[in-house]
C-alpha cells in the first residue's frame, strides 16, 4: 500500500504541473456565442470548413429562429442569445461527399495525462438530422496553422469518435460532457449529417456553451494518470487494481488502453487492471470502489470498457453498495467464471443503476487461473437515463435487451423463414428505420419489428414478446423505446402496442399506444408492481394493412418508482377498444328474451361499418341491434374511485333510421342511478342520421364529477328497428375542462 501512496503523490504533483501548463490553452476554445456589437461571436472556433471540403456551421439567434432556423432560445433560455447551428438544407447544399457540416476548434497541443473534460449543450429539432457527432481530430502536419491557411497543402489527419447521437431532442437543449486525452496536436470537431429522406424539411442541429476544463469530467475516468475518484478497497478483498499501459504477457491482459486500441495514431493512454500473476491464488478478489453517488430521482447508465483477454479469467462483477449499510451490497452486473476471449479486444459494457439512497459502485475481479486471467477496465462514465445491460445476459435484471445479438430471453413466435412474419428481429435499412441503440461506431443495430405489411395479417391480429415468469419483491420500472412508422406519413390508422401483465388468474393492460406516426424513437416507461408471479408481454396489434411497422428497442429495468410515459399511453380500468373482447365491461342479465344480437356483444363479422380504432373491417367494436321489437341492453363497467374527477370519452353511431332509438350513460352508486348523458336518434345533427348504409362515428364526452362514494357506469342502448355501435372507451383522470359532447346530448 505504501507504493500506492507514493504513486498517488507523484501523480498529484504531476497533475499540478500539467494543470498549470494547460490552463491557458484549455480556455482558448471555450465559447458561449454571446452577442458582440450585434453579432454572434464565434470565439476562436474555425467556422469555415472549406479547408476540410465540408459544409460549415453558421451563427444563430433565438429571436430569428422562424426566419433563419435554429432553436427559439439559446441554452440559457434567452431568446436574444446566440448559438451555432446547421440545417439539413445547409448540409445538402454542398456538392462534396460525404454531405456533412463541420465546426472545428482551434488546434491545441497535448492534453497531458490529466486529459480534458469537454462540456457543451446541443439541440436537434425538426426532421432531417441523421446524426450529431463529436470527433477527436489529430494532426500529423508539421505546421497545422499553415495547412489551415493554405488549401493547397494536403491534410494529414485522423479522426476518432468520442460521442454520437441519432436521437432528436425536439428542440430542447441537453447538456453533454465527455473526457478525452491525446498527446498529439488536435482539434475537436462537431459534425452533423443529414437524413436525405427529409430533404424538404428544415431540421437542424445546434451547439452552445462549449467549455474545456483540465482533468476528467465528473463521474468519468480514463485511468491515464490515476484512479480519479475511484479507490482500491482497504478491506474485504485480497489485492489491488493497478494502473497499466501494456501487458507483459502474451496470453492475457490488454496490449494498450481502450482509446488507443481504436486509433493507431493515439500513442498515450492507460487503464486499470487486475493482475492475476503470482502470488495470486484462485478465487482471490480485487475491488475498485467509487466515491459516494447521490440518490437518483431518475436512473443512471454506467458505461465502461472491459478487456478479458486470456484463458483463465474469473468472475467480473459490478456491485451496488448503499453507504448506510455495506451489508446490503448486491450484484447488478456480472460475466461468469470461465469467460474468455481469444483476442485482445476491449468490449463496451453498460448497466442501469438507480437508488433512492446514497451509494457506491464496486468493480470486483476474481482470479480464475493465476497468471492467465488479467482483467482490464477503462473509460468509465455515468450518464443520465436508463440503458439495457451489455453484453446481453450480464444483468441481474430480467428484461434488459438491445437485440443486437438475440432476444435476451424474451419469447417470440417461431418465425417462418419462407414467409413474412408479424414479429421478428430486424436491422434498419431500405425498408426499415434505423434502430435506437446508440454507438459512436457503425453497428448493425437490430430491434424487434411488428410488420404491419405482412400479407397474412388481418386487422386486429396480434403477436407478443413475453418474458419468463418473474417474482418481484419491489415495484420496478420497465423502460423501452418505441417507433410507429409508415412510408405514408399521412396515414392515420396504423396499429397499437401495449404492455400486458400476465398474472396466473388474469391479464392486465397497463400501457397502450396506438395510431402514432413517429419520425423518431419515443421513450416509454411503465411501473410493474411487486408480485409473487407475473409475466410481462409486449404485444403488437395489426391495424389496417399499411406499409409500415411498430418497433421496440433497448428495453431496460430499474428499481425506482416511475410515472407512465408517454402520457398518451395511459390506460384506465374502464378503457376499452373492443379489439377482441368487452374488456372489464359486462352485459347485464335481462328477462326480455331475444337473441344474442339484442344484447351488447362484440361485433366479429361483417357489419355496415368499420371500427373506429383502426378503420378496419371484421368487427372491433360493441354492437346491439333489433328489428321490429323493442329491446334494452345494459353494459356495466368497472368501479370508479370516489372523490376524483374524470373525463369519460367514447365514440358511438346509429345504424339504420329509428327515431325512438336511445343511448344513455348512467352512474349507479349505492342503489341510486343518475343519467349523465343521453342521445335520442331524432336529435342527432351535424351530420344527420345515417342513411343508405352510410355510417358516421360520433364523438362523445362526459364529465364525471367527484362523487362521495365509489360508483359504476352503465352504457344503456335502446333499439327497435335499428342498432347502436360503440368503440374506444377512454377515461382521462383530473381533466377539469371536460364538457358534455355532442352538443345535442342531454344530461
Amino acid at each position: 500500500m505504501e507504493e500506492v501512496k507514493v504513486r498517488t503523490l507523484i501523480a498529484t504533483f504531476l497533475g499540478i504541473i500539467l494543470q498549470s501548463a494547460l490552463v491557458s490553452s484549455q480556455s482558448v476554445n471555450d465559447c458561449t456565442f454571446d452577442l458582440k456589437d450585434g453579432e454572434v461571436s464565434s470565439c476562436n472556433l474555425i467556422m469555415d470548413a472549406s479547408a476540410f471540403k465540408l459544409e460549415s456551421w453558421k451563427m444563430g439567434v433565438g429571436s430569428t429562429f422562424a426566419w433563419l432556423g435554429g432553436p427559439a432560445e439559446d441554452a440559457q433560455e434567452n431568446a436574444s442569445g446566440g448559438y451555432v447551428f446547421t440545417s439539413i438544407s445547409d448540409m445538402l447544399s454542398t456538392f462534396q461527399q460525404p454531405k456533412k457540416a463541420w465546426m472545428v476548434t482551434s488546434p491545441s497541443n497535448s492534453t497531458g495525462a490529466l486529459g480534458r473534460c469537454l462540456q457543451f449543450a446541443h439541440a436537434i429539432g425538426g426532421l432531417g438530422v441523421k446524426s450529431l457527432e463529436v470527433l477527436l481530430l489529430t494532426y500529423d502536419n508539421e505546421d497545422v496553422q499553415e495547412a489551415l491557411a493554405n488549401d493547397t497543402i494536403l491534410w494529414n489527419t485522423r479522426s476518432c469518435p468520442l460521442w454520437r447521437t441519432k436521437q432528436t431532442t425536439h428542440g430542447d437543449w441537453q447538456k453533454v460532457q465527455l473526457t478525452f486525452s491525446t498527446m498529439q496536436e488536435h482539434s475537436i470537431v462537431f459534425s452533423a449529417s443529414p437524413d436525405t429522406r427529409y430533404s424538404n424539411y428544415r431540421g437542424y442541429a445546434a451547439i452552445d456553451d462549449i467549455a474545456f476544463t483540465v482533468g476528467p469530467c465528473d463521474n468519468e475516468c480514463m485511468f491515464d494518470l490515476d484512479f480519479c475518484s475511484w479507490a482500491n478497497n482497504d478491506t474485504g478483498d485480497n489485492f489491488d487494481w493497478v494502473i497499466g499501459r501494456s501487458s507483459e504477457k502474451r496470453g492475457t491482459g490488454p496490449s494498450r488502453d481502450q482509446t488507443s486500441s481504436l486509433n493507431n495514431r493515439i500513442y498515450a493512454g492507460g487503464y486499470a487492471y487486475a493482475d492475476s500473476s503470482f502470488p495470486r491464488l484462485p478465487l482471490e478478489t480485487a475491488m475498485l470502489v467509487s466515491s459516494a453517488v447521490q440518490p437518483t430521482e431518475k436512473p443512471l447508465c454506467l458505461h465502461f470498457w472491459l478487456n478479458v483477454h486470456g484463458g483463465g479469467v474469473g468472475n467480473v462483477r459490478v456491485l451496488y453498495s448503499p453507504v448506510s449499510s455495506s451489508s446490503k451490497t448486491k450484484e447488478l452486473w456480472s460475466i461468469g467464471k470461465g469467460i474468455k476471449s481469444g483476442t485482445d479486444t476491449w468490449y463496451p459494457c453498460q448497466q442501469t443503476i438507480a437508488s433512492t439512497e446514497e451509494f457506491r459502485i464496486i468493480f470486483e475481479a476474481t482470479v480464475g487461473i493465476p497468471g492467465s486471467g488479467d482483467v482490464g477496465l477503462d473509460t468509465i462514465k455515468l450518464t443520465q437515463g436508463s440503458c439495457p445491460s451489455l453484453p446481453p445476459g450480464s444483468s441481474s435484471g430480467w428484461s434488459d435487451c438491445t437485440f443486437l445479438d438475440d432476444t435476451c430471453g424474451w419469447q417470440i413466435p417461431t418465425p417462418d423463414s419462407f414467409d413474412c412474419t408479424f414479429l421478428s428481429r430486424v436491422a434498419g435499412g431500405k425498408y426499415n428505420p434505423a434502430g435506437h441503440t446508440e454507438s459512436v461506431y457503425e453497428i448493425v443495430d437490430m430491434y424487434m419489428k411488428f410488420d404491419l405489411n405482412c400479407y397474412k395479417n388481418r386487422a386486429r391480429d396480434r403477436a407478443a414478446m413475453v418474458s419468463s415468469t418473474l417474482t418481484l419483491d419491489t415495484d420496478v420500472c420497465l423502460s423501452f423505446w418505441v417507433m410507429m412508422y409508415t412510408n405514408v406519413a399521412s396515414q392515420t390508422y396504423i396499429g397499437a402496442l401495449r404492455v400486458i401483465l400476465q398474472y396466473p388468474d388474469k391479464n392486465v393492460t397497463v400501457w397502450r399506444l396506438q395510431n402514432q406516426q413517429h419520425a423518431s424513437w419515443t421513450y416509454a416507461q411503465v411501473k410493474v408492481p411487486a408480485t409473487p408471479s407475473v409475466k410481462v408481454a409486449i404485444e403488437g396489434l395489426q391495424g389496417p394493412k399499411v406499409m409500415g411497422m411498430i418497433g421496440v428497442d433497448d428495453i431496460a429495468m430499474f428499481p425506482l418508482a416511475c410515472s407512465l410515459e408517454p402520457a398518451s399511453a395511459m390506460v384506465q380500468p374502464a378503457d376499452c377498444t373492443f379489439d377482441h373482447d368487452l374488456c372489464l365491461w359486462k352485459v347485464e342479465a335481462s328477462d326480455q328474451g331475444g337473441s344474442s344480437l339484442t344484447k351488447w356483444h362484440l361485433a366479429s363479422s361483417e357489419k355496415v361499418l368499420l371500427d373506429h380504432t383502426f378503420n378496419a373491417d371484421r368487427g372491433g367494436f360493441a354492437y346491439v341491434e333489433s328489428f321490429n321489437t323493442k329491446y334494452t341492453s345494459r353494459l356495466r363497467g368497472p368501479v370508479f374511485s370516489q372523490n376524483q374527477t374524470f373525463c369519460f370519452t367514447f365514440w358511438f353511431t346509429e345504424v339504420y333510421e329509428d327515431f325512438s332509438a336511445k343511448i344513455s350513460l348512467i352512474r349507479t352508486s349505492e342503489g341510486k342511478e343518475d343519467v349523465l348523458w343521453s342521445v335520442l336518434q331524432d336529435k342527432i345533427v351535424n351530420p344527420g342520421v345515417s342513411k343508405n348504409n352510410v355510417v358516421n362515428w360520433r364523438y362523445a364526452q362526459v364529465p364525471l364529477a367527484s362523487h362521495d362514494s365509489d360508483y359504476e357506469l352503465v352504457l344503456e342502448g335502446e333499439v327497435m328497428r335499428s342498432a347502436w355501435a360503440i368503440d374506444d372507451f377512454h377515461v382521462i383522470p383530473d381533466r377539469d375542462d371536460c364538457r358534455l359532447e355532442p352538443s345535442y346530448a342531454q344530461p
